[in-house]
């Protein structure tokens, strides 16, 4: 069956869902970084989106039988695949060269640009309260990417590429909750297969692309099912926030995946921030909360 109509905004709700897709999106990077110090990055994106498949299938398969898969828009479920796959081969090859909440923040540039695309392609209506939480975390973003930090430039190279993909990848995933006939499944298993083809087509080079492990061990299979666990969670909650809220409102809250990266990277790597990037991780989070809360006013204002 299709998802209902697109909704009336419902910010808070947006923000729950948005949010605990963020924690998954945090636990997924960090095990792609733990597993990327053992293995090629093409082998760790295969079992990422061949387990979400999987678990489509298993779980809502039986119900929706051939509805899993059908859309209207097949051009747009297959570029938004296409854009998660690039996203998830080079922002884990970024996490290779780069602490996690480098790695983020530098992706975090996204939301910025999601939020000015927002207007010209989507025809959303960009509130000043938008403007300026984007504005705050993108200010956030450049404390923890001041020049001192002395970033790796090839994981900031992979990392730039990761960009280029999300933001392509956020506006289709609006663009597509937006559209009649557009089931949350359907775009969930459409970018599952897209993404499994893609990564399974660069496993020949994973000789030059990290390699194979030297030797494998069960704990190793664990953390590869559960990074693809972990990803299906994340981009069903990423979904069902752009239905429950616009793009340009859901984009500058997205730069709270930081605050769960350096948190990541504290309980797994042992890596904290200097004062100067919990400085800019403290702006990041004043500037989605404050967002947050306008927009919640609005929408009751304008439900009145």
């Amino acid at each position: 069956m299709p998802d209902a109509p697109l909704p009336a905004a419902r910010p808070l709700r947006a923000f729950a869902i948005l949010l605990t897709g963020l924690v998954f999106f945090a636990l997924m990077d960090a095990l792609g970084k733990s597993l990327a110090a053992q293995m090629g990055t093409p082998l760790i994106s295969f079992f990422r989106h061949a387990v979400h498949a999987v678990l489509m299938l298993a779980i809502v398969g039986p119900s929706l039988g051939k509805a899993l898969i059908h859309t209207r828009r097949p051009a747009l479920q297959i570029v938004r695949g296409l854009m998660l796959a690039g996203f998830t081969l080079s922002f884990f090859s970024a996490l290779g060269y780069l602490p996690q909440a480098e790695a983020t923040a530098i992706a975090f540039i996204t939301p910025f640009f999601v939020m000015l695309l927002a207007g010209p392609t989507l025809g959303e209506r960009v509130t000043l309260w938008r403007w300026l939480g984007a504005a705050g975390g993108f200010a956030g973003m450049l404390l923890l990417l001041r020049p001192e930090a002395n970033l790796n430039p090839t994981g900031v190279s992979f990392a730039l590429i990761t960009v280029a993909c999300s933001i392509v990848f956020q506006l289709l995933t609006r663009k597509l909750s937006s559209l009649p006939g557009e089931t949350t499944a359907a775009t969930l298993m459409i970018t599952a297969l897209v993404g499994t083809v893609v990564s399974g087509l660069t496993l020949p080079l994973m000789p030059i692309w990290g390699g194979w492990p030297e030797t494998w061990t069960p704990l190793m299979g664990l953390q590869l099912l559960a990074i693809g666990v972990c990803g299906t969670i994340s981009q069903l909650c990423l979904v069902r926030a752009y239905y429950w809220s616009s793009a340009s409102f859901v984009a500058p809250l997205t730069f709270l995946q930081i605050v769960g990266a350096a948190a990541a990277g504290w309980l797994f790597f042992d890596d904290l921030p200097d004062p100067w990037g919990a400085l800019g991780i403290a702006v990041i989070c004043a500037s989605g909360i404050a967002s947050m809360m306008a927009e919640t006013h609005l929408a009751k204002r304008r439900a009145r």
